[in-house]
């Protein structure tokens, strides 16, 4: 019944070939029109806030208290060097011109600087308000200096400890659009250059999201022309004709169209992640190619006709290519288990990318073959009796040496484990980019010669909801945690009510203990002076009205993940011990604190998006083969790169972050490829009645070419990421093609030997 059913569809088949294939190309004319006009409006975008995580309420947490207080990330620090000294009249009168300046700029809402930076006292009812540094008065400098320098909150925020710079704080308005952000640092640079110095340092979110777009759509370009190049010159070698590179790539570069075509449509922008989803399509899409391409004109070096070719394709190469599509695509639907959004996108559009490129290999593919064969190709597919010795030979020793493999495998297996082991799961903020890139340079000055620029900020709550903070003995442990975090975390650029109230006591009872906070009777004449003006934006921005909502803000250096979680342990072990938690609340948050904590979510999401995929591929598996052990063959020699990957990534000091937590899933459904195509081969050849011998050396003739010739395209396609200036783009890159060098080195020797195992016992 089935196989006069097969031979109907065969012969309907070929009598519509060609109506069929002159719709299928005239419909893929018109949607690509469609898409390419669509490109134009295709939109780059870097949104730092997206990659937030929102696992639990601690996103929640942060932007109530941003909304009640501030933005911590909307800030620039320009850091101006004199490298012989910054007590210099001229000097200091030019950082005053540009900081009056940079006041009258539309976008900015105050400015900070050593030439205004003013202490306040109370005399009497009055604030008194006077001048850090006497600019204009070189005689008053070196008692200034005395004062700066003996002061703590000074040193380390706007000067540092070498006396050869200054620091101008600029705090920016909420949520500036890119055109907005662009046309600020321009501004601010142009003001910069009216007066002269020895360097200049920038950083902020308005300069470092420009260098980030910049970089993004400068590498867009490079990953997408290294792929292509890469990719023709593996298709030369194997077809040796202009067509065996055309017909292949329009596939892929239609398959890359129309997915952007797509992405316009529904409004999707071009971000961190998507900017490698050109390459991820352009190398995924060409396996299928690939082995459609070979399949087709080794029937016909075989004799074959060409009509019959097409429906023998679908029935031996087809439904292997389909397995590998639903392996693929169960690889990059795993990242739907992030809570991130740009991750999620990345797993979905590339999966729509590589669907795009299956239905074209099977669609336009056979089209373009149908109208159009050149005969070089036929013979270029001739049998090479050198080629296939050397693969018999290959194949005899796999089958001799199976013990020693299995033993190598278990070592490796062994030594991995151990590299496990070493893993760290860290992030940096900058990073990702090169240590060339000026922003980074920037980034560094900061962190060297002042307290850094990393927001650190502590949300501080009255717990019952009842008393106030402006309360002496809560303010009293509230001072005592300011303490101990600038102790803790070497920080400065420091705020919070404790420190506002300790300053005005400091400068107007002229204590000479830098770290005395005011007894009660002082403190309590204080905090009403403070009352009595609630509505001052200064104090709005450290206390609600109410009292029960306060902060802590300070600026540190850019120590990490993995060490300033050890110094949040420190500060939550400290607040438990030295303040009093039936009345007081403690939370660190911030836009730095969510980005370490994405990175403990993104370990998570992978082990859940890596169990979906293995359990996804073993019930496919079983459900084909009907057999648990043929599920373990088919897992073990694709999962043992994986884990020799992380061994690397041990050993190596490869940390664990956002990107590189990507590579395992991604990965694995890449590398399950090989093994669908090897032992969907072997069983039809084993379904012909082949002995098990003879079925294993066809298996390996007819798919040990375009495995090989597959996994060099994914390579040098991978490769190109690896060009990347964003540090975390290159090691997905890295461990991608490390991971695939394995994978087809587990299926060369190890699968093998799995297979052996179980059928041997059969078919003897």
């Amino acid at each position: 019944m089935r196989v006069s059913l097969w031979r109907k569809f065969n012969t309907a088949f070929i009598k519509s070939q060609k109506t069929y294939y002159t719709f299928v190309v005239s419909f893929v004319l018109l949607f690509s029109v469609l898409c390419g006009t669509r490109l134009t409006g295709l939109q780059f975008n870097y949104d730092f806030e997206a990659f937030f995580p929102n696992e639990d309420n601690e996103l929640e947490l942060y932007n109530q208290y941003r909304k009640t207080f501030e933005y911590d990330n909307e800030f620039c620090l320009i850091g101006i060097e004199r490298k012989a000294g910054i007590f210099d009249k001229t000097f200091l009168k030019n950082i005053d011109s540009i900081t009056q300046l940079f006041s009258r700029v539309p976008d900015i809402v105050r400015v900070t600087s050593p030439t205004n930076l003013k202490l306040i006292s109370f005399n009497g009812l009055s604030p008194v308000f006077e001048r850090v540094l006497h600019f204009e008065n070189p005689d008053l400098y070196k008692d200034d200096s005395l004062k700066i320098y003996n002061s703590d909150n000074l040193v380390g925020s706007f000067f540092p400890t070498d006396a050869k710079s200054v620091s101008i704080f600029l705090r920016t308005k909420d949520q500036l659009t890119k055109t907005e952000c662009d046309s600020l640092a321009d501004r601010l640079e142009r003001i910069i250059k009216i007066i002269p110095y020895d360097d200049v340092h920038y950083v902020g979110r308005i300069f470092a999201q420009n260098v980030y777009l910049s970089t993004l759509k400068t590498e867009f370009a490079i990953f997408l022309v290294l792929s292509f190049v890469v990719v023709v010159a593996f298709l030369w070698l194997s077809f040796r004709s202009l067509y065996g590179i055309v017909v292949p790539l329009s596939i892929v570069v239609i398959s890359i169209l129309w997915t952007l075509g797509i992405m316009s449509l529904v409004g999707k922008e071009i971000d961190l992640m998507c900017a490698m989803l050109p390459t991820m399509i352009f190398i995924a899409g060409m396996s299928d190619v690939v082995h459609f391409f070979s399949k087709y004109f080794e029937e016909l070096a075989k004799g074959t006709e060409r009509q019959k070719i097409y429906p023998l394709i679908l029935k031996e190469v087809g439904f292997p290519t389909f397995l590998t599509l639903v392996t693929t695509v169960v690889g990059f639907l795993s990242l739907l288990f992030s809570s991130i959004k740009p991750i999620r996108d990345f797993g979905i559009y590339t999966s729509v990318g590589v669907v795009v490129a299956f239905i074209l290999s099977y669609t336009l593919l056979p089209a373009l073959l149908y109208f159009f064969t050149p005969k070089k190709l036929v013979s270029v597919h001739g049998q090479n009796n050198n080629t296939y010795n050397l693969m018999r030979k290959g194949l005899f020793w796999i089958f001799r040496s199976q013990k020693f493999i299995l033993i190598l495998t278990t070592i490796v297996l062994i030594l991995s484990t151990i590299g496990i082991s070493k893993i760290r799961v860290n992030n940096i903020l900058l990073e990702d980019l090169n240590d060339k890139v000026k922003i980074k340079q920037d980034f560094n000055f900061f962190d060297k010669h002042y307290s850094g620029v990393r927001p650190l900020e502590l949300a501080i709550f009255s717990k019952d909801g009842k008393t106030p903070l402006w309360n002496y003995q809560l303010m009293k442990q509230i001072y005592s945690v300011d303490t101990f975090i600038k102790k803790e975390y070497s920080a400065n650029f420091s705020v919070s009510p404790a420190l506002f109230i300790k300053t005005i006591y400091q400068n107007t009872y002229e204590t000479t203990n830098k770290k005395a906070f005011p007894e009660e009777e002082e403190y309590n004449e204080i905090v009403k002076l403070i009352t009595a003006n609630r509505n001052n934006k200064e104090v709005q921005l450290l206390m609600t009205k109410d009292a029960l909502r306060s902060r802590s803000s300070t600026k540190i250096r850019d120590m990490g993940r993995l060490e300033a979680s050890q110094h949040n342990a420190a500060l939550y072990q400290f607040i438990k011990t030295n303040t009093d938690s039936t009345q007081l609340n403690f939370r660190i948050t911030g836009a730095a604190h969510l980005i370490d904590r994405n990175n403990e979510y993104m370990v998570n999401n992978m082990i859940q998006g890596f169990g979906f995929s293995i359990f996804i591929i073993a019930i496919l598996t079983y459900f084909l083969h009907r057999s648990w052990r043929m599920v373990l063959v088919f897992i073990i020699p694709n999962v043992i790169p994986l884990f020799i990957i992380a061994g690397i990534m041990g050993f190596a000091g490869i940390e664990l972050k956002a990107a590189t937590s990507l590579v395992f899933s991604i990965a694995f459904g890449i590398a399950t490829d090989d093994t669908i195509h090897f032992i969907s081969r072997l069983k039809i050849e084993l379904g012909y009645g082949k002995s098990l011998m003879y079925a294993f050396k066809r298996t390996y003739f007819e798919t040990g070419k375009p495995i090989i010739l597959t996994t060099f395209i994914l390579m040098g396609g991978f490769m190109s990421l690896m060009t990347s200036s964003f540090q975390s783009t290159f090691y997905f890159g890295f461990l991608i093609c490390i991971t695939i060098i394995i994978a087809v080195l587990a299926d060369i020797f190890l699968l093998p030997v799995l297979l052996f195992l179980i059928y041997g016992k059969s078919k003897k």
